[in-house]
């Protein structure tokens, strides 16, 4: 396909889907625009849409928690005492059944990384910083975003504190981390 010819394939595709023109350009330059075989593989940009009931079974506690009580909870194992965030309902080692604890949702960065493209949901918000956070009185690490003004100030080892959205919908992005002050 030539490079015009691309281009306006982008922009209906990127239109089509709600993203950014740019976004659709980056992705699928290569592939477009090379001479490719009539056999090589296809893909194109597109959505999913699927209405469904989820359900989080044995983690369900710890997305009302958060959702109806702005808590932070944690499961720990009877037997060996290890503190499972997010919560297992029954312990990896010792294969015993959890109890609910509540954290105090503070903790630090282990790992983490700056993400400049995301997908369409998370589009308007780039770059931000998703990260391994072990958090105080957990033997584990959760894996959430980090929101700062200045993501360049990011670092391993930094503290950080959970913070709850004002509109909750129980989802794990109904948490963010932010430096503790």
């Amino acid at each position: 396909m030539d490079k015009q010819t691309f281009l306006l394939w982008a922009e209906r595709n990127a239109r089509r889907i709600g993203v950014k023109k740019g976004q659709v350009v980056k992705a699928f330059e290569k592939e477009m625009t090379a001479q490719t075989g009539i056999d090589a593989p296809f893909e194109i940009p597109d959505t999913m849409h699927v209405n469904m009931r989820y359900s989080y079974g044995g983690q369900s506690r710890f997305f009302r928690e958060i959702l109806e009580n702005k808590r932070l909870m944690g499961t720990r194992c009877g037997t060996c005492g290890k503190v499972f965030c997010p919560p297992r309902s029954h312990c990896p080692v010792c294969y015993e059944q959890t109890a609910w604890i509540e954290l105090k949702g503070t903790g630090k960065l282990l790992s983490y990384t700056t993400v400049y493209f995301a997908t369409s949901s998370y589009i308007k918000r780039v770059p931000y910083i998703v990260a391994y956070i072990k958090l105080d009185g957990a033997d584990t690490a959760i894996l959430s975003n980090v929101e700062m003004k200045d993501i360049k100030k990011a670092r391993v080892g930094m503290e950080v504190k959970v913070m709850f959205r004002k509109q909750r919908d129980g989802r794990i992005t109904d948490i963010y981390f932010k430096e503790a002050q």
